[in-house]
């Protein structure tokens, strides 16, 4: 679920290619149609990064009840390296550096207090409860602009081959999308997505998703999104000194 190859072929799919069940229902559908101009487009775009940074916002649902408003420094660089400061709650200063396949798949983390003046920087698995304390439902595999991109087109290609994708546009930009007759699977994450994409780059930068029963599942936005930014002065000012190390190196040996 994690790999990118073929999206592209899946979007055009969807968009009319392959069968000609797929191509009557996207003549017949102009709404999902629109909507895999965006999702082709935002492949494109993302397939050109190489990096970049926001300030991510998220808000999730744990037991019925919304959770605070997170507001984390972000910077991912691809294949998958991420690194995340938070500036609010009660988490702010903590900062968590992951990159898939290296550090045996543990988080990398600093956070200001005594603790971490004698190891400024612990691995932790991502599993620790202490890891996962108000993001019980996130997982930081699904982290980043590029993996929804993937597991929404999938979802989205998979529906509408059944006929049960229903589209609608609530702006130009803003769409709202329904997986009829879907459950919770390998291929759906939530029974409804609302998605606003980027006017520039039609890049996926708010997502709110929906459980099966209608709840909010989260609430989750990029702002201040800079892309391909390279060594990048405003992220060298955020991470702290010590992980910055481990993650140069991590660079370098990659």
């Amino acid at each position: 679920m994690r790999k990118t190859i073929g999206m592209i072929c899946v979007v055009l799919t969807l968009a009319g290619g392959a069968s000609r069940a797929g191509q009557d229902a996207v003549s017949a559908d102009p709404e999902a149609a629109r909507l895999a101009g965006f999702l082709e487009k935002g492949n494109a775009s993302y397939g050109r990064l190489k990096d970049y940074r926001a300030v991510f916002v998220k808000r999730e649902t744990s037991d019925g009840v919304v959770g605070e408003e997170e507001k984390i420094f972000l910077r991912f660089e691809k294949p998958f390296k991420i690194f995340m400061k938070w500036l609010n709650t009660e988490k702010k200063g903590l900062q968590v550096m992951y990159e898939r396949g290296r550090h045996k798949g543990k988080l990398l983390i600093h956070k200001p207090g005594i603790l971490f003046r004698l190891a400024p920087v612990i691995a932790l698995d991502p599993s620790s409860p202490w890891v996962r304390q108000g993001s019980a439902s996130y997982d930081i595999e699904d982290a980043g602009i590029g993996t929804f991109l993937e597991d929404f087109t999938k979802a989205v290609a998979h529906s509408e081959r059944s006929g049960n994708l229903r589209v609608k546009w609530l702006e130009e930009n803003i769409s709202d999308v329904t997986f009829l007759k879907s459950q919770k699977d390998a291929i759906y994450f939530a029974q409804r997505v609302r998605v606003g994409f980027d006017e520039r780059t039609a890049l996926p930068v708010s997502m709110s998703l929906f459980d099966w029963e209608d709840r909010l599942i989260g609430t989750y936005e990029y702002h201040e999104l800079s892309l391909n930014t390279g060594p990048d002065p405003a992220f060298k000012k955020e991470i702290d000194r010590h992980l910055l190390k481990i993650y140069a190196a991590s660079k370098k040996t990659g």
